[in-house]
């Protein structure tokens, strides 16, 4: 029922307008044939034919919700929306499910009622020939709703059009009732309306959950994690990936993960590497359209350095201490920091040379400030112009 195409799908413009003109499709079909079901088997005295004329309705229903979906989903993120605007799709996914459910509620206890004190009337002739038509007609709304939505990769449109498919497969369930009860088992007209309740809850549950599950953030399936993890693992230079967490929104998947890379590395070619993962998880799992990377120093990422160690202003203090009569701080042109799980160890940059045993003398100071507890710094190299 949620079989998604084995063609790329399309998006943007293209894809909202294809949804667009099988939603109003919907609305122009729907309509006219809800209430010719319900006046048909009004006429016809047949209590399957207008159950299936209520179905029809809640198809109605659905379509706008779909044209309401579509009016919001597709624009771009903005203050109030900063992560798009997607759920939307996902909101009128629900209100679907929700409408066949209520529907489904409310057949099945008329039609019990009917069951348990059958009506002496039965249908005519008229409630058999609106069945069939509309068994015509629904059959081609699913199909051309269905290909819509595997084209652009929509659970909302594919779950419209399911809907379009449920109300042609309670078509013959009621032509079926309605040809029973005339040759002779009335009751069977109210059982026919009792299967469409039955299969309309079904139906409600299968895309009912599924958007639940996405409005509280439930992970995608297993495969699609495992997926994801292989490409940013595959990136050259990345050591190790952890705390990978998926969540659907609309028709897109939107990402989030740590990446353990060599501490070594310089800020910007950490970034390098983190943009080269983003790029290749995109190129190669078109279901995720943002995946946000944190890179962390592979062994590194969880202890003394990245959660207690002193933070750069206090650390250039104790790096101008240690230099204090030495090098002025004036001559200090970069200062470079590496947080380690046993401390930090400073580079400190000159814009000149640093005369003979200043290594040594700021490195016996050092000594002392760690002696007393007083840094966190474990290790000082200075370089100048010479080197």
């Amino acid at each position: 029922m949620h079989d998604m195409p084995s063609t790329e799908p399309i998006a943007g413009p293209a894809a909202l307008r294809a949804k667009r003109r099988a939603a109003w499709a919907g609305v122009w079909l729907n309509g006219p044939l809800a209430l010719a079901k319900i006046a048909g088997g009004y006429l016809a005295h047949s209590q399957a034919l207008i159950a299936d004329g209520v179905h029809s309705l809640s198809d109605l229903a659905s379509d706008a919700a779909v044209l309401w979906a579509l009016g919001h989903s597709h624009r771009p993120p903005d203050d109030e929306h900063p992560f798009g605007h997607g759920r939307f799709e996902t909101l009128a996914t629900l209100a679907v499910a929700a409408m066949l459910a209520l529907a489904a509620a409310g057949i099945v206890i008329d039609a019990g009622l009917r069951v348990i004190d059958p009506p002496e009337a039965t249908p005519g002739m008229l409630a058999l020939w609106v069945a069939a038509g509309s068994i015509l007609f629904k059959e081609a709304l699913f199909h051309y709703t269905n290909a819509v939505a595997r084209r652009t990769g929509s659970a909302m449109m594919a779950a419209n059009a399911w809907h379009h498919r449920s109300d042609a497969i309670s078509s013959v369930v009621a032509l079926v009732g309605i040809g029973m009860a005339m040759a002779g088992w009335p009751w069977m007209d109210a059982l026919a309306a009792a299967v469409i309740a039955l299969m309309l809850a079904r139906i409600a549950w299968g895309f009912g959950r599924p958007a639940v599950a996405e409005l509280v953030d439930a992970a995608p399936d297993t495969e699609m994690a495992e997926t994801v993890s292989a490409a940013l693992a595959a990136t050259p230079g990345v050591r190790d990936v952890h705390d990978l967490r998926l969540r659907q929104l609309g028709g897109a998947v939107q990402a989030d993960v740590h990446l353990g890379l060599d501490p070594d590395l310089t800020l910007s070619e950490a970034h390098r590497l983190c943009e080269a993962a983003r790029a290749r998880v995109l190129a190669e799992v078109p279901a995720v359209d943002e995946i946000v990377i944190h890179p962390e120093p592979h062994g590194h990422a969880d202890g003394f350095g990245a959660h207690r160690a002193a933070l750069r202003p206090a650390v250039r203090e104790t790096v101008v201490a240690c230099l204090d009569g030495l090098m002025p701080d004036s001559a200090i042109t970069a200062l470079h920091l590496d947080y380690r799980n046993d401390g930090i160890r400073a580079t400190v940059v000159f814009e000149r040379a640093v005369p003979e045993g200043t290594d040594e003398r700021a490195g016996a100071r050092l000594a002392d400030l760690r002696a007393a507890g007083r840094t966190d710094l474990v290790s000082l190299r200075l370089l100048g112009s010479n080197g």
